[in-house]
Order: C-alpha cells, then structure tokens, then sequence
C-alpha cells in the first residue's frame, strides 16, 4: 500500500483537482490522508467532504505549524509501506503511482520527473542523474558523488522534492521527524537526501508524473527573505548526516558548500559577508550602473538589494519571461529592451551555470561585449567560505 499525504494550507481553489487526481488513480492500493494545517478557508471542511465519500482517506486537522510540521503528521500516521507526497495546490497524472511502481523494482526509494505548470507554459524539470536501478555500494557511491549537485552549479542530480519520490516507511518516518519545524526553506532537501543515503535500493526515471503548479501569489510570497536560524539549522543537519556517511561523506560535504550557497544567494541575499560590491559578480563596481537579466527567486532578490545601495543604480531588468511576471506587478521588460538600456554590467541572475553561460553566448550574438556580463561562477564560489555565522558549531 503507499500512503499518499497532502500537507494543505489555505489552498481551497485548487484542492478538488489535487484530490480527485489522487483518488482517481488507476493504482488503488492507497491510503490518503489529508493534514490540515490550521487552514483559515474551507479547506477542512471539503477535506472532510471528500473523506466521507472515500473511505481510503483520513483527515487531521491540527493548529499551523508549517510545512514540515504537516509532513511530520502525515508520516506518522500513515500505514503504508511506501510514503509519497502531493502539495494541496499541486496534481498527478492519473496512472502516476501504477507506471511509478512499475519502474520501481520495489526499491527502497522512486524517484521521478515533474512538470512545472505556470498557467501560460510549462516545462519537464528531470533528474539529471542516469535513469535506472542503483543496487550495489558501487553504483550507490557513483549516485551520491553527484546526487546533491551533477557537477554544475546549481543542478541537482536528483530532485530534491520529497513530492517527487515514494519512499519506504521507516526511512522516511526517520529522517522526516529529525527536520526542525523552523525549516521553512530547503525542508525538502533536509530529509529527502538523508533518505537517499539510508536506502539500500534507488530507482530513477524521468517520467513526468506530477504537476506542480507556480501559482503567482506563491512565486511573489516565495521573495521574502528567510532568517539565519533556517540556515543555520539546515546546515547543521545535512553536515551531521554527510559526516556519519564515512564512504561518501567528502564529496557529499563538497556538494553542501554549494547547495548553501544557492540557497543564501536565493533567500538571504545580503548576508554573504564579504567585501564585494554585489557578490558574486566580479564586475560590478562602486557607483556601477547594472542591468539586471532575470526575474526568478534570485533575480528578485538582486534586483531588491541593488535598490538598497547607494553604490549601485539599476537601469533595466529584464526577463525572457517577462510578461508573466508583470502579471505579478514587477517592472520587468522583454530582453530586446537592452539595446535601449545604458549599463556599465549586465548581471545574469540566475542560479543555474549551464543556463547562465548559454544566455550570455546569446547576448554576445546579439552585440553586447563579454567583458560587460556578468553571471553567477562556480570558481567563485567554491573559493568564498560560507558565512561565519552559519558556519559555527
């Protein structure tokens, strides 16, 4: 049986379709339970409509304590041997866990793919790891060597939502109950790859079964800035786990460097700590007049700190995108504007190195001279220790 657990906060709007997609599912063997985070619409009450026409399903209703407090509830109620995960505002493809359990081999931990839903456009988000079925310590030490990030920055080789995996009971009932309630960003990251490290089987496929929706209140919700205390507590929790993984511990820790500074860069920026003017952008100067390409969670977060100097002025913000974020009320032109923007730097403001440098050959195409881009470099960070603060023990 696979206990399929719905954290659900305030998400009326799109819960139907999250839990017909669920309880329509060609694979019946489910249990469904429904945790209701203190929701302050009509959430509970349609959980518990759905509830008494299914009797498959069960519901919690308790006060809201975040994200992982919900998960924590779910997992420790459940009685399936496997455990999944589907977001209230999220939904699956109708045959998802039947085609997932197939490609299982009844491995320890499934992981599969997902599409990103965003109203005018969506896109396959993959694991960039090989597809198939890890059995021996061999094969296992290759995956975790890349697992956490596939030797670019950033990109994960396995995804890191806890949505996108079925996972054996007690591996996740363990891992899921040690993340502080506090962790309200990289909670996903913070138990699904301790699960990975605990697994004696790992089964990857690219089968695009869950639809995950970036709803605009969501994605504007998703700027604000996250206190030090989740940094540090997510920190200390993945170190420990990667220290005990004597056989794979040194590149896993490697991998942590980078994964945190992804999420300061997202989250926290300005609480970098170093001398730069913008880290990490080399090229931006004192009194530097910037351009600014991307409009994602970094691109937000670069463009709202520039506005905060008086040593930087923002003359442009673009994105590919663009008009999808002026749905959200940001000031955001298409790229084609930069032919009519004054800049000293164009910062490319992505966290994705691969994307970022096949934007900037782009932009060099199109007239726009390299020694005036700028965008987020590995080499940089790899040699920039991570914040004090966060670093202590």
């Amino acid at each position: 049986m696979i206990s399929v657990i719905v954290p659900i906060y305030n998400v009326e709007e799109y819960l139907p379709q999250c839990i017909r997609s669920i309880s329509s599912q060609t694979y019946t063997e489910l249990e469904i339970i429904l945790v209701d985070d203190g929701s302050t619409d009509s959430g509970g009450a349609l959980c518990d409509a759905y509830a008494r026409q299914d009797a498959r399903m069960k519901v919690i209703h308790k006060e809201n304590g975040g994200l992982v407090s919900a998960r924590k509830a779910g997992v420790n109620a459940a009685g399936g041997e496997y455990i999944t995960f589907v977001d209230g505002d999220d939904w699956i493809a109708q045959d998802a866990y039947c085609r997932i359990m197939e490609h299982g081999g009844g491995a320890d931990i499934i992981a599969f793919a997902c599409l990103e839903e965003y109203g005018d456009y969506q896109c396959v988000r993959k694991n960039s790891v090989r597809e198939g079925l890890y059995v021996s310590e061999g094969e296992k030490r290759r995956l975790y060597q890349t697992m956490f990030m596939d030797n670019h920055f950033y990109q994960f080789g396995i995804m890191p939502s806890l949505w996108s995996k079925l996972i054996r009971k007690d591996i996740i009932v363990r891992n899921q109950n040690k993340v502080s309630d506090c962790i309200s960003y990289g909670e996903d990251v913070a138990c699904t790859f301790p699960c990975l490290l605990d697994a004696g089987t790992i089964c990857v496929t690219n089968l695009p079964l869950y639809h995950y929706r970036q709803r605009q209140d969501s994605i504007v919700k998703g700027s604000a800035k996250v206190p030090r205390c989740n940094f540090i507590n997510l920190y200390s929790l993945l170190q420990a786990k990667f220290r005990a993984a004597v056989l794979h511990g040194k590149p896993l820790l490697v991998q942590l460097h980078f994964y945190m500074w992804f999420a300061l860069l997202a989250k926290a920026y300005g609480d970098a700590g170093t001398d730069m003017v913008l880290f990490p952008f080399l090229k931006v100067t004192a009194k530097s007049r910037v351009a600014v390409y991307g409009a994602g969670t970094f691109g937000r977060s670069v463009k709202a700190y520039c506005d905060s100097q008086q040593d930087i002025s923002v003359t442009g913000w673009v994105d590919l995108h663009y008009k999808t974020y002026r749905k959200q009320g940001l000031g955001v032109q298409g790229v084609e504007e930069l032919q009519n923007i004054a800049f000293d730097t164009l910062i490319i403001a992505i966290l994705n190195e691969p994307l970022a440098v096949r934007i900037k050959d782009e932009l060099i195409r199109t007239g726009i001279p390299e020694e005036r881009i700028d965008w987020v470099r590995q080499d940089i960070l790899e040699a920039t220790p991570l914040p004090d603060w966060m670093r202590a023990e």
